[in-house]
């Protein structure tokens, strides 16, 4: 597996240990402990930009063997993903609400809602152990292969 994609699924998969970790608090505690909220928001965000850092570079070694349109965003790398095959078409709005999700740590940091946040906590970690999945699936399938 390319170093680059196996790193960023390490720190993914760390990532979601801490927030796993942190998912046992309550929502009272999440929304009065400022601490355990930054790191919960922190640690999403890295997940997220590790899932957009192997995006990004499956999309740079597919692009040796095929069209891959540049992506502009972020967006962009998980819908050529899903054209390409990497994640599956119905994969494709959970991965842009982690995106938007991101986007919103990082643009919009003063608004977030702690319930969403519990939320995504609670129900939502297991959507990174199915992005990490599918990339691996991919990868194992050999699709990333030079053709010769």
């Amino acid at each position: 597996m390319d170093e680059r994609i196996l790193e960023q699924l390490k720190l993914l998969n760390r990532y979601v240990q801490y927030l796993e970790h942190i998912a046992k608090a309550d929502q009272e505690k999440l929304t009065t402990d400022f601490v355990l909220r930054g790191g919960a928001e922190r640690y999403l965000q890295l997940a997220i930009e590790s899932c957009i850092n192997t995006g990004n570079r499956i999309l740079s070694l597919l692009q040796e063997n095929v069209p891959v349109k540049s992506p502009e965003t972020y967006s962009d790398i998980f819908h050529e993903m899903a054209r390409h095959g990497v994640i599956p078409m119905h994969f494709l709005d959970t991965v842009l609400n982690m995106v938007r999700f991101r986007n919103r740590i990082v643009h919009m940091y003063w608004d977030i809602d702690p319930a969403q946040l519990h939320d995504i906590l609670s129900q939502h970690l297991g959507d990174f152990a199915t992005y990490r999945d599918h990339v691996i699936a991919f990868i194992n399938a050999g699709k990333l292969m030079k053709k010769t």
